[in-house]
């Protein structure tokens, strides 16, 4: 997987340390606005590496503002869903109109897409994971669910919190083959600590609820080939007409949102370096399809190419 990447205001004078950061940091999260009332006397530092397209860092700073407008978002091609646990320290965040001071033992979510303030008044500490949206699926992210603290000491945040510290301090251990692997795990987690932070959420109306337990049931369940509407209703005490009443105001089917994440994570294992070995018949029937025919079909009508070609490309491009 790699090694660790280490930047430090402690590499240069001063003088130049903001600057320093401000050039660095801007590379890594995004471009922003910073500020610091003592640029001078600012330090920081930034570990941070790289899972596939998932970044993780543990930032250390002293006193600066972060502001991201909507120019800055509407700049910048990369897109994320940051997941900020809060260490040591406190930090202000501001998204959306709503405000949030997150202390230690507690965890929450801002989105690069729209502009965020972030105030640290003091030194701290974080943990910052930095996922592409397009990676969230099967997941709905909600506006109510930005600039809003969790508790990172219990339930699912405390596990991912612990999962991330324990990769951060491996990294350089993990060979190329257990990247997929870890990625899907935390990706997977990071789904479930969603659905759980929503399902916590008083505002969510019983319908909502029904949708995200559903979601969260599919997901777990995604490689069972018999998964079926019907066992979902079962397994949430629910009936097949109400779960189908539920997804059609959403204007998606639960059939269709099996197929789809079905269908993408075929896809993304056949263009993955490390399952390079395994048949494209035995990956389709790793993901619950058991008709070899019928996931051709459906891969090319989702993705307009073959399975087949999908994987040649990738060798094609290697």
């Amino acid at each position: 997987m790699g090694n660790i990447g280490i930047m430090s205001t402690a590499t240069v004078g001063r003088a130049d340390s903001f600057a320093f950061w401000r050039e660095h940091s801007g590379a890594l999260f995004g471009s922003s606005r910073l500020s610091a009332s003592e640029v001078k006397e600012f330090q920081g530092s930034i570990e941070h590496g790289e899972m596939g397209v998932v970044r993780l860092c543990r930032l250390r700073t002293s006193q600066h503002s972060v502001e991201r407008t909507r120019v800055h978002a509407m700049q910048d091609h990369r897109s994320y869903l940051k997941v900020v646990f809060q260490v040591k320290g406190k930090c202000n965040f501001e998204q959306y109109g709503r405000n949030l001071l997150l202390s230690p033992g507690e965890w929450s979510v801002y989105d690069t897409r729209f502009p965020y303030t972030m105030l640290v008044p003091e030194q701290a500490e974080q943990l910052v994971l930095l996922v592409p949206h397009e990676e969230l699926r099967g997941v709905p992210i909600p506006t109510n669910l930005m600039a809003r603290s969790f508790s990172s000491r219990s339930g699912l945040g405390r596990l991912m919190y612990k999962l991330l510290t324990t990769m951060l301090s491996e990294f350089s251990k993990f060979d190329q083959q257990s990247e997929s692997s870890l990625i899907a795990v935390v990706n997977q987690l990071l789904n479930f600590s969603i659905l759980e932070a929503l399902q916590d959420n008083r505002s969510l109306s019983d319908a909502e609820s029904l949708e995200l337990r559903a979601r969260s049931y599919v997901m777990q369940n995604i490689r069972d080939s018999g998964l079926s509407v019907e066992q979902i209703a079962n397994a949430l005490h629910c009936s097949k007409r109400y779960l189908h009443m539920v997804f059609a105001k959403k204007g998606q089917t639960i059939s269709e949102l099996i197929w789809k994440l079905r269908l993408e994570g075929c896809r993304k294992d056949l263009q993955s370096p490390t399952l390079a070995n395994p048949s494209i018949t035995d990956i389709a029937f790793s993901w619950g399809f058991n008709n070899s025919a019928h996931f051709s079909r459906r891969f090319r009508d989702e993705f307009g190419t073959s399975p087949k070609g999908s994987r040649w490309k990738l060798a094609a491009d290697h």
